[in-house]
């Protein structure tokens, strides 16, 4: 009578293979959503240095024609700023977009 020893090595390993896309998902997922809390975070500092600005700009301002000028210089540079923030979040989801991609080829390769 043969007595089968358990090879935990090839147990470990065999968890570690099975469970290594899960693993890889879960690296990106945190890797996005801490790209994209950044990004949030950014954007709402530009928020409050807009409107900084805009209460300095109206305590500074001596006339009415005066405050429009440099109110709507504010506004055209905020909105210049919130397109190239809009640029930067269409890159963060593309970028997502793909890392996801790959890793659903490589789990499926993997799995086949």
């Amino acid at each position: 009578m043969a007595i089968n020893t358990l090879d935990m090595s090839t147990l470990f390993d065999a968890f570690r293979n099975s469970f290594a896309p899960v693993l890889r998902a879960q690296q990106e997922g945190i890797a996005a959503a801490e790209r994209l809390a950044r990004y949030q975070f950014a954007v709402a500092g530009d928020y409050l240095d807009w409107s900084i600005a805009q209460a300095k700009t109206g305590v500074a301002a001596k006339t009415p024609d005066e405050l429009t000028a440099k109110l709507s210089e504010l506004n055209t540079r905020f909105s210049e700023l919130l397109k190239k923030r809009s640029q930067e979040f269409a890159t963060i989801a593309s970028e997502t977009q793909g890392a996801v991609t790959q890793w659903f080829g490589d789990a499926v390769k993997q799995a086949a």
